[in-house]
């Protein structure tokens, strides 16, 4: 075979592995997005099943506004926001629907003024599993090394679920060495993200749980008639 013919022959494959890997790459987006799309959708129907009272609606709006502001004030400090812990303390509080609603919409919100992008989608995921996953867990938090173990663990899970965006992005995914130093630049950032969620939950538990139990008994109890519940697909 000739020189110009191996140069051709590389260049070719170089190509159709360029385009394979594009066409993979579009593949999975469209796949991680029909998917987080569904299970924000079957998170919203249990929501939707409990037939909430209209003043958890408004309180659901209340505490993403507050998370959101959480977020933002502090977004020249990077890793460091009060979003998370409020977050976390919603699930613990108000429980695993309400936590895991609260965490995608904070994204969501905060998106319209930090910037928009499908990226959101996962950091939407990844804060809503954050207050899912503290409801699930909420009769562990008593417990201040469980709370410590619990923070720092999520400051890293939300950097690998929301890091996930930034592999399609920079169009490695098929290749491992990027995806790797990828992950390893984010440890910093995942660390700081970490403590701060540690430090607020032992410094600041009792307090924001006190305030937000009583909102919750104050605004959330005795509603069990039909008619002070709404439909959300209405």
């Amino acid at each position: 075979m000739s020189a110009m013919d191996q140069m051709l022959t590389n260049m070719t494959t170089s190509g159709s592995g360029a385009v394979n890997s594009q066409i993979f790459t579009i593949t999975m987006v469209i796949f991680l997005i029909i998917f987080i799309v569904g299970v924000f959708y079957a998170i919203f129907k249990m929501y939707e099943a409990k037939k909430p009272p209209v003043e958890s609606i408004v309180l659901i709006a209340v505490l993403t506004a507050i998370a959101t502001v959480g977020r933002i004030i502090l977004m020249s400090i990077p890793a460091v926001n009060l979003a998370s812990f409020i977050i976390i303390m919603v699930g613990v509080v108000f429980g695993k629907e309400e936590g895991f609603l609260v965490g995608a919409l904070t994204a969501f919100v905060s998106g319209l003024f930090m910037g928009m992008g499908y990226w959101v989608l996962f950091q939407m995921l990844a804060w809503g599993l954050m207050g899912a996953s503290a409801g699930f867990l909420a009769s562990r938090f008593d417990s201040v090394g469980f709370r410590i173990v619990f923070g720092l663990l999520w400051g890293f899970l939300y950097g690998w679920i929301t890091d996930i965006s930034a592999i399609f992005y920079s169009g490695t995914a098929l290749e491992i060495t990027p995806i790797i130093a990828l992950y390893l630049n984010g440890v910093s950032y995942d660390l700081t993200h970490g403590v701060t969620n540690a430090v607020l939950l032992v410094v600041l538990y009792d307090w924001f749980k006190k305030m937000f139990t009583r909102a919750k008994v104050k605004y959330l109890s005795g509603h069990s008639s039909d008619s002070e519940s709404i439909s959300l697909s209405d």
